[in-house]
């Protein structure tokens, strides 16, 4: 039975949207043949002759290439997304920070698949607003910190896919283009979004050291500093209340 002077504080089930943005052109591949159903070429004769037609003077013929959708055969997807649950507290802690639930289990992930492994990316969080119906906790006056401290805050994992258990552990906050937030990174009411993972490849330089595979990357919020919502004392209801909120993480595919 929950006690009616405590406070309720999570950050809602994560809300995802994978949003490439890339200005694709809209041609489909019909087959192999980049002039197939190009107006003017003689179907079937893609690999053949145009007829000069009346004059024997001059003549048009067409040359073509096409690209497939690298996106299509070889995707970059949002696999799974945090949710973070700061527990149930008194106002009478005299607390204005919370840290996550210490669950042990490394279910609070965010997890994307780069089978592309030659595009730039990056995850965006933002904060929603209490949709919790006559609470007293302004959305405004929350927010939520991210930690990347060494030893007690998010940090980052590798796998080739989406599916290979166990992901390694990398020990650095970098590795084939990889990064994740800034330390003490925060997401807040106002619902600016912030970048919480990315992977910038050097695509110029012909020394450049970033390995250009395709992987699957995990940052995990296991430790329960990894995060922590912040909310002013002064700001905090005596009465039973709560405050559930969405995060919408938004995977940008960017060139």
């Amino acid at each position: 039975m929950r006690l009616r002077n405590k406070l309720s504080l999570l950050a809602g089930s994560s809300i995802l949207i994978i949003a490439p943005c890339l200005a694709k052109p809209a041609v489909a591949a019909d087959d192999d043949h980049a002039l197939t159903n190009v107006s003017g070429v003689t179907a079937g004769m893609e690999d053949g002759y145009q007829s000069a037609g009346s004059s024997s003077s001059a003549g048009t013929s067409y040359a073509g290439i096409g690209y497939g959708d690298q996106l299509l055969t070889n995707p970059i997807t949002l696999y799974k997304v945090p949710n973070f649950d700061f527990g149930y507290h008194k106002k009478t802690e005299s607390n204005d920070s919370f840290p996550l639930i210490n669950t042990g289990t490394e279910d609070r992930v965010l997890i994307v698949e780069d089978k592309n492994g030659h595009l730039n990316w990056n995850v965006t969080a933002s904060l929603g607003k209490n949709n919790v119906s006559n609470s007293k906790i302004e959305s405004n006056d929350v927010s939520i910190s991210f930690s990347a401290e060494s030893k007690v805050g998010a940090f980052l994992k590798k796998a080739p896919s989406k599916n290979a258990a166990p992901f390694d552990y990398i020990g650095e906050n970098f590795i084939s283009g990889i990064s994740m937030f800034e330390n003490q990174t925060t997401i807040n009411g106002e619902g600016t979004p912030k970048v919480i993972l990315q992977r910038t490849l050097n695509n110029t330089d012909s020394n450049n050291k970033n390995n250009k595979d395709s992987l699957a990357v995990m940052i995990t919020f296991v430790r329960p500093n990894s995060a922590q919502l912040n909310l002013d004392l002064d700001k905090q209801p005596y009465t039973a209340d709560k405050y559930v909120a969405p995060i919408t993480w938004t995977l940008n595919v960017t060139n």
